[in-house]
């Protein structure tokens, strides 16, 4: 058991360092953005503080010492180039900064930024040695690549020993005392231990704070899609899709206060089939369930995009014609009555034919509520169905019944 344990510590500790080390593509990607922004804007800055040494250099008066005379050249001709490359850089770079899409451009700007700096650090350096055993620029070149830019820790390490190299190399030519040689190649190492360390720490908070914005965000899609399957849930009929009596009763209110406010009228129709009892016991639930699919099928398909259809319960449903009166009403009634009887279903070979009792009643700004017009339409439907299957039924407050068939 403990090795188990041991063995699953260890493992979880190497996932880790793998998720580190090796984060998702889309990490990658939008690291490789952000570090282009920077490309960008360290360029800028750059240029303004390439600008100032140059004129510096250039208004030192020329001394009697030859060595400063061509320290002082060597610098003016290092920041002039360094000034070129980097308007070169500030151009890609800004072409790139507003690309959503990584390229093989975006890539190598990145990497030829940071080792451009790197190599200016070593020349400069090198230039120094004829005034000064200091290796400030090197590391401040390498200080500035690992705070600044976000590397993939192999890459900064290949980055870092490839700008150590060429250090190392530099100093082995401007350099001919020995104690100062092993002074710089010493600080020199120093310099690129410490700028890989920084570019490590960077690159692992960056992941670190990229993945938990990743693991938030998709929580959120998370939370959001089961909020939209809840609020699903909540407003339909799982079985028709139709929207439920809660939903239902809300959106009628709705029509009702549009009514009251602005004038018009609307109608409600209930609807109920007929001998579904019959069909259960005959067919089987599966098969009455099939036939309700297949009665809310047909209602949608007959009904405008505005009219309101619900299954209340059971085997009833309801319907609110809006902005509509009922002579219109009666039509729209008449025509679903007539197409569902006309339909037939086939299950298992079996040949299942459906009539409905439809009862109506009129919602205008005199209807005091909703249950007061389904009282109306609910006895419309039930006289409907007491003068037998297959009939229309409407009932108007303070009006005579009337029954279609």
């Amino acid at each position: 058991m403990k090795g188990a344990g041991g063995g699953y510590m260890i493992s979880r500790v190497l996932n880790n360092i793998k998720s580190i080390v090796w984060p998702d593509r889309q990490i990658i990607d939008e690291i490789f953005l952000i570090n282009i922004n920077r490309v960008f804007y360290l360029s800028i800055v750059s240029i303004i503080i390439r600008l100032f040494s140059i004129v510096t250099f250039l208004n030192k008066v020329p001394t009697e010492y030859n060595n400063d005379n061509i320290w002082r050249a060597g610098l003016v001709l290092t920041h002039s180039i360094y000034l070129v490359l980097l308007i070169v850089l500030a151009i890609l770079s800004y072409k790139q900064r507003n690309d959503t899409q990584v390229s093989m451009m975006t890539i190598g700007t990145q990497y030829i930024a940071i080792m451009l700096i790197l190599l200016i650090g070593v020349v400069i350096t090198s230039i120094d040695q004829l005034v000064t055993p200091s290796t400030t620029p090197f590391t401040i070149a390498c200080i500035a690549i690992g705070a600044i830019f976000i590397i993939k820790p192999l890459h900064s390490l290949l980055m870092f020993l490839i700008a150590y190299i060429m250090f190392y190399f530099a100093m082995g030519i401007v350099l001919t005392d020995l104690s100062i040689l092993l002074s710089n190649r010493v600080n020199g190492l120093t310099s690129v231990s410490l700028g890989f360390f920084l570019s490590f720490i960077l690159w692992k908070s960056n992941v670190t704070n990229l993945q938990l914005k990743e693991r938030i965000l998709l929580q959120q899609k998370e939370l959001e899609d089961k909020n939209k399957e809840l609020q699903h849930i909540a407003t339909y009929d799982s079985l028709t899709e139709l929207v439920n009596r809660r939903c239902f009763e809300e959106q009628v209110s709705n029509v009702m206060l549009s009514i009251e406010r602005h004038g018009g009228e609307a109608c409600l129709l209930l609807i109920d089939v007929d001998d579904f009892k019959t069909i259960n016991d005959k067919y089987g639930h599966p098969i009455g369930d099939k036939v309700l699919q297949r009665l809310a099928s047909i209602m949608k398909s007959q009904l405008r995009r505005i009219d309101i259809v619900s299954r209340i319960g059971g085997d009833e449903f309801a319907i609110i014609l809006v902005n509509t009166d009922i002579k219109a009403a009666k039509l729209v009634g008449e025509k679903l009555k007539n197409s569902i009887e006309k339909d037939t279903l086939i299950i298992d070979e079996q040949e299942i034919n459906m009539t409905v009792c439809i009862g109506i009643t009129s919602i205008d700004n005199k209807t005091d509520s909703y249950e007061e017009a389904y009282k109306y339409a609910d006895k419309a439907l039930y006289m409907a169905k007491t003068m037998g299957k297959n009939q229309v039924g409407i009932l108007l407050k303070e009006l005579t019944p009337h029954i279609e068939y």
